[in-house]
C-alpha cells in the first residue's frame, strides 16, 4: 500500500529530511518544480503552446518559480505572475524569485487590473496553479477568491495544480470556500487525503505523484498511518486455493438477513459469498423470505426464522440462529430485517449471545441501525461494521455533515469508541481499525450509490473473512474488489444503469484481473 499524508504531516517530512539529512530545502523545491516543468511539458509536447504561472508566496509559489526557470530553459513560451512583491516573499521562495528575474520578466498581480489578469488566463494553453498548497486550514478570502474565481473562469486551456489544487483542504479535502478545478495534480513525496478523499479530489483530475529526494522511509512514522489501497496489495492478499481442497476448506458464511418485503438483500449478500470463494453460504431468514430466495439461489443452505405476520424475524428466533450458527467462520447479520421492534430485539439479543462466543462478526443494515437504539452497545471483539454516513451518525450521534466533513478522522473516533473496524461507505470508501490505522480506497463509481450495493459489499467481505482472511484485510480486499467490479461494468454499460444484480456479474472478471494483476485501477 501507499503512504497518505496530511499537510501538516509533510510539512514535518520535509522538515527532517531538511534536518536530520542534511538535504537543503533549496534543492527539494529545485526537484518539486523541475517535476512539475516536466508535467507541463508532457502535455504541450513539442507544439508552441503558451503557459501561463500563479505563483504565490509560501513554498508552493517558491516551486511555481523553480517550473517557471525550467520552461523558460526549454524555450516554452512563458508568463509569470507573482500575487506578492519580493518584500512579501522569504526564504527559498524568495531565493528562486530572485533566480527566476535572471531568466525572465515577473508581473506583480498588483501592477495589473483583474480584466487584465483574465485575459492573461484566456490567452494561455496551460495555467499552473502555485498559489496555495498544503498549508491551507482557513477559509479563501479577499483576492485569493477572486484569483481562483478567475482561473475556474477564464481558463480555456489545461490546469495544473501545483501538490493540491489552492483552495481544497490537504488534511480533509474540504474546499475551503473555493478551489481550482484542474485538469492535472502533481503531488510530491506522497499523496495528500486531500488528493484523495471527496470532494478535493474531484478539483484534482489526473492525479501523480512525483519523488523529490526525500527517502519513503520518513513515511514510517508511527502517526503517518493513513494508507492508500493498491491493486498490488489485493492481489497478494487474495486467499490462495489449493487443488487438494473440498467446500470446507472455504469456511461457512451464515447469513442473517431479509424479511418478508425485503428479499433482495439475503440473496444478494449470500450470493455475493460464494462468488468470491466461500465454500458455503448459509441464509438464515424469515420464513416467507425464505421462499422467496430459495426460487432463484438453489446454491444457499436455507434456515428459516420464525416471523411476525408482517414478515419480520422474531425475538423468538435467536435460540435457533444461535444453535445455527455455531461452527460457522463468520456470521453477517442486518441486511433487509428492517427497524421494526421485533427486528430490534432479535439483532441485540443475538449480539449480546454472540459476544461470549468469540464469533467474528460483520454487521450491516438494519443490524446497525438497531445497534444504534441500544443503549449499552457493545460490539463482539472480531466485528467489522460497514455504514453509510447516516448510518454511522446514528451509532455515534455526530452529524452526517460533521462526518462528510473529515471523513478519515470520524471513521477513526467510531472505530475507537466502538472497538470494531469500520467500513465508512461512499466515494471514496474509508477503512479504520481501533488502533488508528486508515486505509483509503479510490475504486468504484456513482453506479454503486444504488439499492443493494451495500449488500453485495457486505457478501464479499463475509465470504473473504469464511476462508481465512483476518477481518481487516478481507474488508480491504472486499471493498478493493467492490469497487473494482463496479469500474468494469461501466465498460459494458453506464454508471446509470449499473444494478446490484448486474454488480455481481462483474465479481468473477474482477477476480481474474487481481489473479493476473492487470488492467487495475
Amino acid at each position: 500500500m501507499i503512504k497518505v499524508v496530511t499537510g501538516e504531516q509533510m510539512k514535518k517530512i520535509d522538515q527532517h529530511a531538511i534536518r536530520e539529512l542534511g538535504i537543503p530545502g533549496i534543492l527539494l523545491m529545485e526537484n518539486a518544480g523541475r517535476a512539475v516543468s516536466d508535467k507541463v511539458m508532457e502535455i504541450i509536447k513539442d507544439d508552441d503552446k503558451s503557459v501561463l504561472l500563479v505563483c504565490g508566496k509560501g513554498n508552493n509559489g517558491g516551486d511555481g518559480f523553480v517550473a517557471a526557470r525550467h520552461l523558460v530553459e526549454n524555450q516554452v513560451q512563458t508568463a509569470v505572475i507573482s500575487l506578492y512583491r519580493p518584500g512579501d516573499l522569504s526564504g527559498d521562495a524568495l531565493l528562486n524569485h530572485n533566480i527566476l528575474e535572471n531568466f525572465t520578466e515577473i508581473i506583480y498581480f498588483e501592477d495589473i487590473d483583474i480584466d487584465k489578469f483574465q485575459k492573461l488566463i484566456s490567452v494561455s494553453d496551460v495555467v499552473v496553479d502555485a498559489v496555495l498548497g498544503t498549508g491551507l486550514n482557513s477559509k479563501i478570502q479577499g483576492f485569493l477568491e477572486d484569483i481562483i474565481s478567475s482561473i475556474n473562469e477564464y481558463a480555456e486551456g489545461e490546469v495544473i495544480a501545483v501538490d493540491i489544487p489552492s483552495g481544497v483542504s490537504a488534511d480533509t479535502a474540504e474546499v475551503l470556500g473555493c478551489a481550482i478545478i484542474a485538469d492535472y495534480t502533481v503531488s510530491f513525496h506522497a499523496p495528500k487525503v486531500g488528493n484523495l478523499l471527496y470532494p478535493g479530489t474531484d478539483f484534482c483530475g489526473e492525479l501523480s505523484v512525483k519523488p523529490i529526494g526525500i527517502p519513503e522511509f520518513f513515511n514510517n512514522e508511527k502517526d503517518i498511518n493513513i494508507h492508500l489501497i493498491t491493486g498490488h496489495y489485493a492481489h497478494i492478499t487474495l486467499p490462495l486455493r489449493h487443488e487438494d481442497s473440498h467446500k470446507g476448506t472455504f469456511g461457512k458464511v451464515f447469513n442473517i438477513s431479509g424479511s418478508f418485503s425485503m428479499t433482495g438483500a439475503p440473496y444478494m449478500c449470500a450470493m455475493s459469498s460464494l462468488l468470491v470463494g466461500a465454500g458455503y453460504s448459509i441464509l438464515a431468514a424469515p420464513k416467507s423470505a425464505v421462499i422467496s430466495v430459495a426460487s432463484k439461489a438453489s446454491e444457499l443452505v436455507y434456515v428459516p426464522l420464525e416471523e411476525t405476520p408482517g414478515g419480520v424475524i422474531t425475538a423468538g428466533s435467536v435460540s435457533v440462529a444461535l444453535d445455527k450458527s455455531a461452527g460457522s467462520d463468520v456470521i453477517l447479520i442486518g441486511p433487509g430485517l428492517t427497524t421494526e421492534e421485533p427486528a430490534v430485539s432479535f439483532v441485540t439479543e443475538f449480539i449480546s449471545q454472540v459476544i461470549n462466543r468469540g464469533d467474528a462478526v460483520l454487521l450491516d443494515g438494519d443490524a446497525l441501525n438497531a445497534m444504534a437504539l441500544w443503549e449499552n452497545k457493545v460490539f463482539p471483539l472480531k466485528s467489522v461494521i460497514t455504514p453509510h454516513p447516516k448510518e454511522l451518525s446514528r451509532l455515534i450521534g455526530v452529524s452526517v455533515e460533521e462526518i462528510l466533513k473529515d471523513k478519515i478522522n470520524s471513521a477513526r473516533e467510531a472505530a475507537r469508541q466502538l472497538n470494531t473496524i469500520v467500513v465508512l461507505k461512499g466515494a471514496n470508501t474509508v477503512i479504520a481499525e481501533p488502533d488508528g490505522n486508515i486505509y483509503i480506497n479510490v475504486t468504484g463509481n456513482s453506479g454503486l450509490a444504488s439499492a443493494g450495493s451495500g449488500d453485495v459489499l457486505s457478501g464479499i467481505i463475509a465470504g473473504f473473512i469464511a476462508q481465512g482472511l483476518d477481518i481487516k484485510d478481507a474488508a480491504i480486499l472486499g471493498v478493493y474488489l467492490h469497487g473494482l467490479a463496479a469500474n468494469i461494468s461501466v465498460k459494458d454499460m453506464n454508471e446509470y444503469s449499473l444494478t446490484a444484480t448486474s454488480l455481481m456479474d462483474y465479481i468473477p472478471e474482477a477476480i481474474n484481473r487481481i489473479i493476473n494483476e492487470t488492467d487495475l485501477f
